[in-house]
């Protein structure tokens, strides 16, 4: 488990998380239970697997979602969240922070808190500055069929309604 600590224009800070396929799951769901809930999803799907990718990126949202709801989500939708390059899956807590996990499997927490570099340390996070897989020239990303099932489940089960902000 890799990562850079960035502070953006404006002053906002944040950790960019790299971590292997067999670990990022492990790593997504111990950031998760971090936020403070209940919290708003947003589903932003790049690509349709069987059209191709998107012209632009369909943007589709939940809030009230609790963290049982969540937790039993990750579970329920591995395929989806952790092995499919069709979308990015925002989490925004009640309190404004902030866990986005790209099509590439790379993990931006917002803000750079201590409550996040605990969980990292505690799994054997790196300090020492190593290449992640948002520097590489080419990721390679699956995109699975068992997953179609798993979005449209996703869909239902949050009530993500399509939003165009």
């Amino acid at each position: 488990i890799a990562f850079a600590d960035r502070v953006l224009p404006g002053g906002m800070t944040r950790l960019e998380v790299s971590a292997p396929p067999n670990l990022l799951s492990v790593v997504h769901k111990a950031l998760l239970e971090k936020i403070s809930y209940p919290c708003k999803v947003r589903y932003l799907k790049m690509t349709d697997r069987q059209n191709g990718q998107l012209p632009k990126p369909e943007s589709y949202v939940a809030v009230e979602i609790s963290k049982e709801q969540l937790r039993q989500a990750t579970e329920d939708f591995q395929d989806l969240f952790y092995e499919d390059g069709r979308h990015q899956l925002w989490i925004l807590g009640k309190d404004n922070e902030q866990i986005v996990l790209d099509e590439l499997g790379m993990m931006y927490v917002y803000p750079d808190d201590f409550l996040f570099r605990e969980v990292l340390l505690q799994m054997g996070w790196s300090t020492e500055k190593h290449e992640g897989i948002d520097t590489r020239d080419y990721v390679m990303v699956h995109f699975r069929s068992v997953a179609d099932e798993q979005e449209r489940q996703l869909f239902q089960r949050f009530g993500l309604t399509r939003w165009e902000g």
